[in-house]
């Protein structure tokens, strides 16, 4: 049976089939696809297509989509996805999806469901639910995955993790992780749609920026960047830099296991946009002991009430800097025996405070390497989905959707405690909470025609 005379049994019975066993030949020339071409889809389209011929692409502004495809003359268009996999899903090997945060997971079921591997810009999704419906689905197709953790690529936050995975800093004491993010208008600037409407600008798909999410008028407030801040399309800062943030930690001190969420300052909530500033703390099981570990999440300036990043630094305390300047995102991981420091948004860059002074990692001893080199930075987190392609060994690409599912749960989970205030405990085994504000957040309700499938 061809995919496309299957694709109407998405969600039915045969939900899962995998169309791409085993590995490619190397002489074979993998067949790429893109959804979301302008501003970061534009480079990721690129470096995919270095792999392969650039087969399809969607987007739903005609203009986009006519600048990125100006190199790629036989690369068919469209502006809605599903139309692009129903017709195309038989001639696509690799997808590309760097669309808006809520239409992460439907474009991707829709691919997985006929063995299509995927290549998914961070958040991997838009809730816990179908976070882990997407890790369930890769594993039944049987396909590689990718999430775009640019961060992961370099050689530097690889020999990090590997730092932190061999014990040097001692037992693990606390984690304190930043953002100066929004740099979008959210709460409280914003808290309400807007009263009026404008006209659908011409060449633009306005039903496929909606997707999955409920309908609404055409207005330029929210597209093509400030989507980021509507809880209906992106994920908040949360979203957009907390995977990133959290990676190094989490990856590096084994914090897979969180136990409980609390909101410790809560900017203002309302029904439609994420707050511009606020703290949470997320409690963890020690792998080394039966202590829990706490690792706090700022975002964010307090009492930013404009454009211009108004307000307090919403910061670490400062003597945890140990005389450094604080940075405008980072990392701080204390031990027992000293501190590691990262002033940069990916992880790759950092040093370690032991005794009296700083070290770079160049001074420091280094443990046995456990993980690939890469250090191609973004076109080699392409490279490594490639290689895993290629080989049929899914694992190869380390920032798989299974490997990146924790920390972009705890994103999620970020965001919901700052929307419901107070603690939670959480179950990721059983995706709940012992609160029932809380388990209405963890998934969503979808538009006709745009739902994501229980796997």
């Amino acid at each position: 049976m061809r995919r496309r005379s299957f694709l109407g049994k998405i969600g039915g019975t045969f939900p899962y089939i995998c169309l791409h066993p085993g590995k490619l030949a190397a002489s074979q020339k993998l067949r790429v696809a893109a959804i979301g071409v302008g501003g970061k889809g534009g480079s990721d389209l690129q470096q995919l297509a270095r792999h392969g011929d650039l087969v399809a692409a969607c987007d739903i502004s005609s203009k986009k989509i006519n600048y990125a495809l100006r190199d790629y003359p036989f690369a068919a268009k469209f502006s809605d996805y599903r139309k692009m996999i129903s017709h195309m899903g038989d001639k696509i090997d690799v997808l590309g999806i760097s669309s808006p945060d809520h239409t992460h997971a439907h474009a991707a079921q829709l691919a997985m469901n006929l063995g299509i591997h995927l290549f998914v810009q961070a958040p991997l999704a838009h809730t816990v639910w179908e976070v882990q419906q997407l890790v369930r689905g890769a594993r039944k197709a049987n396909i590689c995955t990718q999430v775009g953790m640019q961060g992961w690529a370099s050689d530097r936050f690889r020999q990090g993790v590997e730092y932190l995975q061999a014990g040097e800093l001692g037992e693990i004491k606390e984690v304190h992780v930043w953002t100066n993010r929004p740099i979008w208008p959210q709460s409280p600037l914003i808290t309400k749609r807007p009263d009026e409407t404008h006209s659908v600008p011409e060449g633009l798909n306005w039903d496929c920026f909606i997707g999955p999410a409920e309908s609404r008028p055409y207005h330029k407030i929210y597209q093509p960047y400030n989507w980021r801040g509507w809880r209906a399309f992106g994920s908040g800062a949360l979203g957009d830099v907390g995977l990133h943030l959290l990676n190094l930690p989490v990856m590096g001190c084994g914090l897979s296991d969180v136990q409980k969420v609390n909101c410790l300052l809560q900017g203002p909530v309302n029904e439609e946009t994420y707050q511009a500033w606020g703290i949470v703390k997320y409690e963890f099981t020690s792998p080394e002991s039966e202590a829990l570990i706490p690792l706090f999440w700022y975002e964010g300036r307090i009492g930013n009430l404009s454009k211009t990043a108004t307000g307090k630094d919403n910061l670490p305390p400062a003597h945890l800097f140990l005389g450094r300047d604080r940075s405008a995102n980072g990392c701080i991981i204390r031990g027992s025996r000293g501190s590691l420091y990262s002033p940069s948004l990916f992880g790759n860059k950092w040093e370690v405070h032991l005794g009296e002074k700083w070290l770079s990692p160049e001074e420091l001893a280094r443990p046995t390497s456990k993980l690939a080199r890469n250090g191609r930075g973004d076109a080699g987190m392409k490279e490594e989905l490639v290689r895993a392609i290629r080989s049929g060994k899914p694992g190869l690409a380390l920032a798989n959707f299974e490997a990146v599912s924790r920390v972009n749960e705890l994103s999620m989970l970020g965001n919901i405690s700052l929307v419901t205030g107070g603690t939670f405990d959480w179950n990721s085994d059983q995706c709940s909470s012992n609160r029932k504000d809380v388990n209405r957040l963890v998934s969503k309700p979808y538009r006709q025609g745009w739902e994501v499938r229980s796997v």
